[in-house]
């Protein structure tokens, strides 16, 4: 665990554990362990004829868990994902995030050069049509009196 001073858990603070061990008095939980065990499991298991078997716990997890074997030697590599693999977001121990590619998209910046030709166009129209009521001259009173004749 870690120290961060934003609500949004981005900027870590310098000397985290020694600013909460002051202010709470006691150390931070977890800070020099993690709370994730790096411990591999045994996923055989031996069956009652002393063969080797699968354990279901370990069958389960692969069958539901996502999948990139873009890059492996498979028949039918399971891509369904790699996107979602590639854009997990890295926490860096100074606090600083890190994501593995950054691309740009044509369509947002069309869409944004779009909106934003039209707005322009569009604030133009409104500023024309402002001046041009400005300068207009109604006389009312003329109209009433031709009415009433």
């Amino acid at each position: 665990l870690g120290l961060f001073s934003d609500n949004t858990c981005t900027t870590f603070v310098n000397n985290g554990e020694g600013l909460f061990y002051q202010t709470m008095g006691y150390r931070l939980p977890y800070s020099g362990s993690s709370l994730v065990s790096n411990r591999c499991l045994s996923c055989s298991q031996q069956d009652d004829d002393g063969d080797n078997e699968l354990k279901d716990v370990c069958t389960g997890t692969y069958q539901v868990s996502g999948k990139c074997e873009t890059k492996m030697n498979v028949d039918y590599p399971n891509e369904s994902a790699c996107t979602y693999i590639e854009g997990i977001k890295i926490i860096r121990a100074d606090g600083v995030i890190r994501t593995s590619s950054v691309r740009k998209s044509k369509a947002a910046a069309v869409t944004i050069g779009l909106f934003l030709t039209v707005a322009v166009l569009l604030a133009g129209y409104v500023y024309y049509l402002r001046t041009k009521l400005g300068r207009a001259q109604i006389n009312l009173s003329a109209a009433s009196q031709a009415s009433l004749t």
